[in-house]
């Protein structure tokens, strides 16, 4: 009887540890990557959903025929004092109220960010943290000059606060991230 050699395959110890070593340097590599391309889409998301939403309404006031009132608003039934990023909601608003005439008006109710990004407006959308599209689809005339929304994370990293100008014909355009917001 002849005895066979089996020969086994298998990993030394320094191939494992090698093997190791190499997987440890790419995710050190990869994870603060991923991180900063979780942290861009999730802005590019909120950015987005919030140029939507005015779209949203100056579409509205011009099929309607009436003013639309896109405000900010933490509980999705009235305007509030807070800040854009606490969510908002868009509204038919025929009388040009401050608030919601009432409930059957409301057209759409966008939740706030579930992270600490924050979104503020320069002047006129600072104090009144309401934009206004009259039947025309422009800003009602208190707003004629326009202004722009900021985008920043926390903490603020400049490289990635998004600009939002609404010109006085209610058409929003959106800078690239990182670039200078126009001043107020």
């Amino acid at each position: 009887m002849e005895l066979m050699k089996q020969h086994m395959a298998g990993l030394t110890l320094l191939e494992l540890l090698i093997v190791i070593a190499l997987a440890g340097i790419l995710v050190t590599i990869a994870v603060p990557n991923y991180t900063e391309f979780m942290t861009e889409n999730r802005m590019a998301s909120e950015m987005n959903g919030f140029v939507t939403s005015l779209m949203l309404a100056r579409s509205e006031a011009i099929k309607r025929g009436q003013e639309v009132t896109l405000c900010a608003s933490s509980t999705g039934t009235d305007c509030s004092d807070g800040a854009w990023n606490e969510g908002w909601l868009i509204f038919r608003n025929p009388q040009n109220a401050a608030q919601v005439p009432a409930s059957s008006d409301i057209i759409r109710v966008h939740s706030g960010f579930s992270g600490t990004d924050s979104l503020t407006g320069s002047a006129p959308f600072d104090q009144s943290q309401s934009v206004s599209f009259t039947p025309l689809g422009i800003l009602i005339p208190s707003e004629l000059t326009g202004g722009t929304f900021t985008l920043e994370d926390s903490p603020v990293q400049s490289y990635l606060t998004r600009c939002l100008t609404l010109g006085p014909g209610g058409q929003p355009t959106a800078s690239e991230p990182g670039n200078p917001c126009p001043a107020s």
